[in-house]
């Protein structure tokens, strides 16, 4: 197995020494020794990323397929297994290969699987449905293996441990995904503009709305409603007005609403309202006192109180995970 410790710049050895580092290790297979000229991509993503965080050092190891043993479940502890497929060939292991993956799958906590090592999905525990990020070109060959393709260039797996990206350019985006989670939003952003990643989107869509219109058996009145509601965050509406803007009566408006959402209108303009807060708070570097005018709030005090029943937790931890994400809070 070959090490890469790919850390800061040391030019000033006599300078204050810095605090202490905790190293994570990301683990890379290959299929081939040939491979290894492949995972440039990867030296340079963690290569940014030690250069913009103080408290990590990201190592690189690259493995080849079953050469070493997998070793003692204490050794996989916080590691990142990067199975290092492409577009062309599918990985089908067989014999002692095949048991090699099947436990580094079940003993790495996080893992990532590209282009054709998808397929090695089929060889992870568990009896539900196996789904995952799949090329377009091994769509058939995964079917005829039961595994079900998510339609996306990357899946992010609800349990935490096996994801997948459909190609090596898209992997990336998913690693910056987990620097958003461990790290922060604030050096996801500045990393992906770093290495000429695109941008991530500001906002995105409201999940308050796509709840509720599912809800409604996607009523034409409740969306428009939600749409309204939306574009006057900043200066909320009164029902009254809110119904002369779609086109009701205030009464049947609050009556067809609450009929087809079980929610009071409201109740939703202040969820809306705390929902565009915690965005803010996540995706920007407004002062608290502007993150509160933009939201219809009287005050910081008066968003703060309502951040905190909606929430059960204060704005400051939310803008805090801007900048330190999971792994230091």
């Amino acid at each position: 197995m070959k090490h890469y410790v790919v850390q800061k710049d040391q030019t000033n050895r006599d300078a204050v020494q810095p605090m202490a580092k905790r190293v994570r290790n990301i683990e890379v297979v290959l299929q081939r020794p040939e491979d290894k000229a492949t995972v440039e991509p990867i030296m340079s993503f963690y290569r940014a990323l030690n250069r913009l965080i103080e408290a990590h050092t990201y190592v690189v190891n690259l493995r080849i397929l079953a050469e070493d043993k997998v070793g003692e479940p204490l050794y996989w502890t916080g590691r990142s297994v990067i199975f290092w497929g492409d577009h062309e060939q599918t990985w089908h292991p067989i014999g002692s290969e095949r048991l090699w993956v099947a436990q580094v799958l079940n003993l790495a906590p996080r893992t990532v699987l590209v282009g054709g090592a998808v397929m090695l999905l089929m060889l992870a525990g568990g009896s539900g449905r196996k789904l995952g990020a799949v090329h377009p070109g091994f769509q058939a060959g995964a079917a005829e293996q039961g595994l079900e393709s998510c339609g996306t260039s990357t899946h992010l797996s609800a349990t935490g441990r096996l994801h997948s990206a459909n190609s090596r350019i898209s992997s990336l985006r998913l690693l910056a995904r987990f620097v958003s989670i461990d790290h922060g939003e604030h050096i996801a952003d500045v990393l992906r503009k770093y290495i000429g990643l695109e941008e991530p989107t500001r906002g995105g869509e409201s999940q308050v709305v796509n709840r509720l219109v599912r809800r409604s058996g996607g009523d034409e009145l409740v969306i428009h409603t939600l749409k309204t509601m939306l574009e006057t965050i900043e200066e909320p509406l009164s029902i009254s007005e809110l119904s002369k803007v779609v086109g009701t009566s205030t009464r049947q408006l609050q009556r067809r609403y609450l009929c087809k959402t079980g929610t009071k209108l409201l109740d939703t303009y202040k969820e809306l309202r705390l929902e565009r807060v915690h965005c803010l708070l996540r995706h920007t570097d407004l002062p608290f006192s502007e993150v509160a005018i933009a939201t219809g709030f009287s005050s910081r005090v008066a968003m703060s109180r309502a951040f905190f029943k909606h929430y059960r937790s204060k704005p400051e931890d939310s803008r805090k995970q801007r900048y330190f994400g999971n792994l230091d809070i």
